[in-house]
């Protein structure tokens, strides 16, 4: 109610403006929003607030105007209010659950796409957006069926296929999701990220590849950098695939140096933040914070991104005690919000400290709640985001019955793996990547803070080596179960039939069994990784 009184109070005191006809107001102002013109349309919005307040689609179009603008919070007000005035419009709680996911209210979204699927929603957009929504909250299956819904009621639109596609990706389902990739690229044959996607779609041949159709589409390539980035890193895929490597090697380099000049990355700022955390975590300050909470549900699996976190989880959720929460990104945010900077800030000394004097057993609360309503159906759940390594001292501290593991790979793998691979352009935490000289530089810090880790907190996490795990499947998934305090269960060796969704690049390769293939892979590029090799080894690294 108090969200309804505060937007009720906002549209009085908008000023007058010049009435429109109630029969082609609020046509007129959805028009002006999918053209772009937004303050047309809230002149529009506003005239219609001012002849009746309680105007319940003049407030949601002013919501979506806000929403337009980034104004998340304040489109988040305008829906609660136009909901408070008409529950039944699935379309209005499908935008209060985008607000939300803008927000990082991962509860309050999933909600509301609950609301709007209860509403039993017929437009294609609303149910778009519906699936989007549960993408973002983990729920595969339910995404899939909001995307499947879409499509069946605007066939025509590409952006909804490709959504489809990504969803049953993420569910395991191959085959329906290139099909699903391959009807968005009919109805939009220069769809980038779809055309992107199917090379992920399997093991590409020298027979059967998409290389030519890539080449021809970058072919005096015109759009922007990051569609060609995604294509770009297709093609050194299927290069790599049918053993052109140096090929695979060359295209990655060109087009990963220019995005690097673009996001004008230097090492020194991701040596900033591990340094802080060195520094600051020490006996003392360890010694000195509070207890935490005593929740023991939580699994943490951390490692450097492409090292084997994924296959690691796989394994371990395979145990019936133990549910897959997927990569949750939660610690970061509070390990942020403790210390009061913006999620994507770097940890500096002052901010790590601010963290630190917080009221840890409310850090550990705070996350347990917020993997809600995911977990708490199963003793345990796997929270694998790989980066979490940075934070492993906060988990300890906030959540001292939590066990975390973290994954090791051969160096030059890890690095070229890291390479190779393309993460979230918007995120600067991968910045790193688009080097391999600095992927070289990135493990070392790595390396030195986990083995500070490990001495600040003995015998509180288990190293363990993909390469092990390959090698040794039962030896060592009998040494992470027991870690993890849990009985042997032998449908543990069998991962690969493990059902849930994985919403990373590794959603392929986890749906077989443990294969070899990707052990040593760096021999492939002996050439090309002589200086990274020589930095490792400079660094102290043993490469034998």
């Amino acid at each position: 109610m108090l969200a309804c009184r505060s937007a009720q109070a906002r549209i009085l005191s908008l000023p007058e403006v010049s009435e429109h006809t109630a029969e082609q107001r609020l046509q007129d102002a959805a028009r002006l929003i999918h053209a772009g013109r937004l303050d047309d349309a809230e002149k529009i919005c506003l005239a219609a607030l001012k002849t009746n307040v309680t105007d319940e689609d003049a407030i949601y179009w002013s919501a979506i105007i806000a929403l337009e603008r980034k104004q998340f919070s304040d489109a988040a007000r305008l829906l609660q209010y136009a909901i408070h005035e008409n529950t039944n419009r699935p379309e209005f709680h499908a935008q209060l659950g985008r607000c939300f996911v803008a927000l990082k209210r991962s509860q309050d979204a999933l909600a509301a796409a609950d609301a709007a699927m209860e509403l039993s929603p017929s437009n294609p957009m609303t149910l778009d957006t519906v699936g989007v929504i549960y993408s973002y909250t983990r729920f595969h299956e339910r995404a899939a069926q909001a995307f499947q819904r879409a499509v069946e009621g605007d066939p025509n639109n590409c952006s909804y296929w490709y959504n489809l596609g990504a969803s049953l990706q993420f569910a395991g389902l191959f085959d329906e999701a290139e099909n699903a990739y391959q009807k968005a690229i009919a109805i939009n044959k220069n769809l980038d990220k779809a055309i992107a996607a199917l090379s992920h779609m399997r093991h590409q041949t020298p027979e059967s590849n998409h290389i030519a159709m890539l080449g021809e589409r970058l072919n005096g390539y015109d759009g922007k950098l990051p569609d060609e980035m995604r294509l770009q890193f297709a093609l050194a895929k299927e290069y790599d695939d049918t053993a052109q490597y140096k090929e695979a090697f060359s295209t990655i380099s060109a087009v990963s140096n220019r995005w690097r000049k673009k996001i004008a990355y230097s090492i020194d700022q991701d040596a900033k933040v591990f340094q802080s955390l060195q520094e600051r975590f020490n006996p003392a300050s360890v010694k000195d914070t509070h207890p935490g909470h005593d929740s023991n549900e939580p699994l943490f699996v951390v490692g450097m991104p492409r090292t084997g976190t994924t296959l690691t989880e796989r394994i371990i959720s395979s145990h019936s005690a133990v549910y897959s929460a997927g990569e949750l990104n939660s610690i970061g945010l509070l390990v942020s919000a403790a210390a009061n900077v913006k999620a994507d800030s770097v940890l500096t000394p002052e901010a790590v400290d601010r963290a630190l004097g917080s009221d840890l057993n409310t850090f550990g609360e705070r996350y347990i709640e917020l993997t809600r309503p995911a977990t708490g159906h199963t003793p345990h759940f796997v929270d694998k985001t790989p980066l979490n390594f940075l934070c492993v001292g906060f988990i300890l501290l906030a959540l001292p019955n939590s066990k975390v593991i973290c994954v090791r790979r051969n160096p030059m793998d890890a690095c070229l793996s890291n390479f190779r691979q393309l993460f979230a352009l918007n995120s600067r935490y991968y910045a790193y990547s688009y080097d391999i000289l600095d992927c070289g530089r990135y493990y070392l810090m790595f390396d030195r803070l986990i083995r500070h880790w490990d001495e600040l907190f003995p015998d509180r996490i288990l190293q363990i080596n993909y390469e092990d795990i390959v090698e040794k499947q039962e030896k060592s998934s009998r040494e992470l179960i027991g870690f993890c305090g849990l009985d042997w269960e032998d449908q543990c060796l069998d991962f690969e039939k493990n059902d849930a969704p994985v919403a990373t690049a590794s959603s392929a390769q986890v749906r077989q069994p443990v294969y070899r293939t990707a052990l040593a892979r760096w021999k492939n590029y002996t050439e090309q990784l002589e200086p990274l090799a020589a930095l490792l080894r400079e660094g102290g690294i043993d490469l034998a």
